[in-house]
């Protein structure tokens, strides 16, 4: 009886803490680290990603693998699962979202921009108990058309609304304003990029995407 209350409330103290400290650019997934116009990607490309950070005053660290297929010149699909940890707890997320890159926009001509819709959940697991955590995300995304220097580097900014739901059997959310921003630097067999997102806390990402076709 008594172990079953400790992990009950060793389950309430995490999700209050889930909570009250909201993540980065997709809750769960991985840096934006693209361009807004994705005729810079092939078809097909997967790519395997690092976040770390902090939330609240604990330490979060996400590895995931992504995948993008663009279906049409304009729109990529993507899918993403991660294997996170958060202080002692450990879940594998995994997300939906699609990138819609407004062509014919005409706020800038130096600017390329995208609208992005993304969802993950997560079962995480805490000294035997289970909570389940979801987060919706609707991004916009900024990149220059002009590349930084002559080996392709270019930069590309996120500015969202996210939507953390927590749920332990009983249910909460909190919404947030976010942004963030990084570097993307072409290769032969794809693209590296870097990047860092700020939700209430500052969290910092890497990776590499590979172009398949």
């Amino acid at each position: 009886m008594m172990t079953q209350r400790i992990k009950a409330l060793a389950l309430l103290c995490l999700a209050f803490t889930l909570l009250s400290a909201n993540a980065q650019a997709e809750f769960f997934g991985l840096p934006n680290g693209r361009s807004a116009n994705p005729g810079t990607l092939s078809r097909l490309s997967v790519e395997l990603g690092f976040v770390t950070g902090d939330l609240g005053r604990t330490d979060f660290q996400n590895i995931g693998a992504r995948v993008n297929f663009r279906v049409a010149p304009e729109i990529v699909v993507i899918g993403d699962i991660g294997a996170s940890e958060y202080g002692n707890a450990d879940g594998t997320p995994i997300g939906i979202g699609i990138f819609y890159h407004l062509a014919n926009q005409r706020i800038s001509d130096q600017l390329d921009i995208a609208a992005k819709a993304s969802y993950h959940t997560g079962d995480y697991k805490y000294r035997g108990a289970g909570i389940d955590l979801s987060g919706l995300s609707f991004e916009a995304l900024f990149s220059g058309r002009a590349p930084l220097s002559d080996n392709g580097l270019g930069w590309y900014a996120n500015l969202g609304f996210h939507r953390l739901t927590v749920d332990s059997g009983f249910s909460d959310s909190s919404n947030e304003i976010g942004f963030g921003g990084g570097l993307v630097l072409p290769t032969l067999q794809g693209e590296a990029y870097v990047g860092m997102d700020l939700i209430d806390e500052l969290t910092f990402g890497l990776g590499f995407r590979y172009f398949l076709n």
